[in-house]
């Protein structure tokens, strides 16, 4: 059975088609659990979903944020199988959980990674491929930065299938922090060692809601996904493997410095907010033991990609040495000429 877990909170006009893309899955071997708030309309709207099809199951707590309610999703949850799913986005077609299903349960994986595209209004739009295959070294430093932060296709939980026996075994669960918790959250899943399995097939539609909490404006970015990074940290120090893999977290505050930077540039905030930001950062101790360490371990020569090869090296380095006009300079131009939209279409993904 799969468990799909849908965080039911702040619903839109799209949670129908959503529940409908669902229940008319070829796979019918489904538990579909709405995670909501208790004595709200979005309540009432998931228990007259419930009240229509025997698979759906309301699970009602008291505020709480996306991390959280998903937490809250995996402790209910029956499945063999975990898989995720937003209100507002659908299944590719009827056929895309059976796919799956077939696909990882066929290779005896742990998570199934699968392609997706982006719906804009009512336009279907193809995303960049993952790009990872079985011949992929997924340990390796470009597959970890090419799977979390460039093409990204792992800083998000959907259009993926989820062993639950690996998640439980492994004891790995959500940061309950209001951005980035997706990213985290697989990060700790790749620190666990997982058996991947990598499918071509597009299964899943992610709707560009700009109302959405990825797109929204987020007041303590940094404190948010410093959090998420600490989170991993802990995570790795309990599992104590024999690797740490501690480029993650560190590209993590790299990257929040990027978009926190990028926050502020395109709300057109003054030169002085912007140099703020960015000391907030070359200042802080713990993002400077983490670009020191891409700076010592040459981390970002192990880079594919030419342009982020030679982006994050300069970034990091110029962290170190506090060179906060060159990391302005450097990050209004790439915001200018698009540079990072254009290289990444999804990097932002929570």
């Amino acid at each position: 059975m799969v468990s799909i877990i849908i965080c039911a909170v702040k619903l839109n006009e799209y949670f129908k088609e959503c529940i409908h893309s669902c229940v008319t899955q070829t796979y019918e071997d489904t538990e579909i659990l709405l995670i909501t708030e208790k004595d709200t309309e979005d309540f009432l709207l998931c228990k007259e979903m419930e009240r229509k099809d025997p698979r759906i199951r309301v699970v009602a707590k008291e505020k709480h944020n996306v991390g959280k309610g998903r937490n809250y999703g995996l402790s209910e949850a029956k499945g063999d199988y975990i898989c995720f799913v937003d209100a507002d986005d659908t299944f590719y077609n009827e056929t895309s959980l059976e796919r799956m299903v077939r696909s990882l349960s066929v290779e005896n994986g742990d998570v199934l990674v699968s392609n997706y595209v982006r719906k804009v209004e009512d336009e279907l739009i193809p995303v960049m491929n993952h790009g990872f295959s079985e011949q992929t070294d997924v340990l390796s430093e470009d597959f970890r930065f090419t799977g979390f932060f460039s093409r990204a296709h792992l800083s998000f939980v959907w259009a993926k299938l989820y062993r639950k026996e690996f998640l439980d075994d492994n004891e790995i669960r959500f940061p309950e922090t209001t951005n980035g918790e997706d990213r985290a959250f697989n990060m700790c899943v790749y620190g666990a060692r997982p058996d991947y399995v990598f499918s071509d097939q597009v299964t899943y539609i992610y709707r560009n809601n700009l109302d959405s909490i990825t797109h929204s404006y987020h007041e303590k970015f940094k404190e948010i996904w410093e959090e998420n990074a600490v989170f991993y940290d802990r995570y790795m120090e309990k599992l104590q493997p024999k690797y740490s893999f501690e480029d993650l977290p560190a590209f993590v505050m790299m990257f929040s410095l990027i978009f926190h930077v990028r926050q502020e540039y395109e709300r057109k905030n003054s030169k002085k907010n912007i140099l703020e930001v960015v000391e907030a950062y070359t200042t802080d101790d713990y993002v400077n033991k983490k670009m020191n360490y891409l700076v010592e371990h040459k981390i970002c020569n192990q880079i594919s990609d030419l342009g982020y090869r030679t982006g994050t090296d300069n970034l990091s380095k110029w962290i170190v040495k506090k060179r906060n006009d060159s990391i302005i300079f450097g990050l209004e131009k790439i915001f200018d000429l698009s540079i990072d939209k254009k290289h990444s279409p999804e990097t932002v993904n929570s």
